[in-house]
């Protein structure tokens, strides 16, 4: 049964590539207002449960809604999920020959409700963002990072209550992008938008999550509330550490192994 007071809920869900189950048996939900993160190594399945709760592919089995509203059953659920909702891919398509200020113009005729307070909106994110001058610049002419920014405008000009990030971070976003997209993303949780992002890189979330949600072979091996993961942080790691302690367990083990060798060929010199 779908819980009507959820954000985004995910119950028993299934999914497969080429005959092999990416995702097995997944099952939680996110409450109105929370920022959740979903992670674990690269190739787990994050894109791929984050598409499926974004509509943009169906589940092989299991239930997905999105503020109430199953997805990929009906046309009207189908419809209302998507009006209420806004998910941007890791690597946005832009189209090339657009410009800067004609695809921030584009975005807010089709996300933004008042297209005054849109403009003044745009103008405050090319000022933080640091693309100020270039609204006449073909998309083209942008650096990688300067287009990751460009697409994660679209999200922050959306008026839509929950936001889908899938790996927000990437893309040659430079350090004070990050920054203030953490921040930003922060205020809008607080404000009551709901958030789940995918990302591989703990320490860039671990300070403003709300709920951590870790994949592993493709089931949810962990599900922590925020409380939950202060508890599990030890008087001499920081929250950071812990946390890639329980996401990445067998890495310290692996990189004792792979050093080792490289140890003892010196001890032989």
């Amino acid at each position: 049964m779908i819980d009507h007071t959820a954000a985004i809920e995910v119950r028993q869900l299934w999914q497969a590539h080429s005959m092999k189950w990416v995702l097995k048996d997944v099952t939680f939900e996110v409450r109105p207002g929370e920022l959740a993160v979903l992670t674990g190594v690269n190739g787990v399945g994050k894109t791929t449960l984050l598409a499926t709760i974004a509509g943009a592919t169906s589940a092989a089995r299991g239930d997905v809604s999105v503020n109430g509203f199953m997805r990929r059953q009906t046309y009207e659920a189908e419809l209302a999920a998507r009006r209420s909702s806004m998910f941007l891919p890791s690597d946005v398509f832009i189209p090339p020959e657009i410009t800067v200020l004609g695809y921030l113009e584009a975005c807010a005729s089709l996300f933004c409700s008042d297209q005054q307070h849109a403009a003044d909106r745009i103008e405050e994110l090319l000022k933080l963002f640091a693309l100020t001058g270039s609204e006449r610049q073909s998309v083209t002419s942008l650096s990688d990072g300067q287009r990751k920014k460009l697409g994660l405008f679209s999200v922050l000009l959306a008026e839509r209550p929950v936001l889908l990030l899938d790996e927000p971070f990437s893309g040659g976003l430079d350090p004070a992008g990050i920054l203030a997209v953490k921040r930003i993303l922060r205020a809008r949780a607080d404000s009551g938008q709901t958030i789940l992002m995918t990302t591989p890189v703990i320490d860039l979330v671990a300070e403003v999550s709300d709920r951590l949600l870790v994949l592993r072979g493709g089931s949810l091996v962990h599900d922590l509330t925020r409380q939950e993961m202060l508890t599990m942080t030890g008087p001499k790691d920081s929250l950071a550490e812990s946390l890639e302690n329980l996401v990445f367990p067998e890495i310290h083990r692996r990189l004792d192994e792979y050093l080792q060798p490289a140890s003892g060929s010196g001890n032989n010199t």
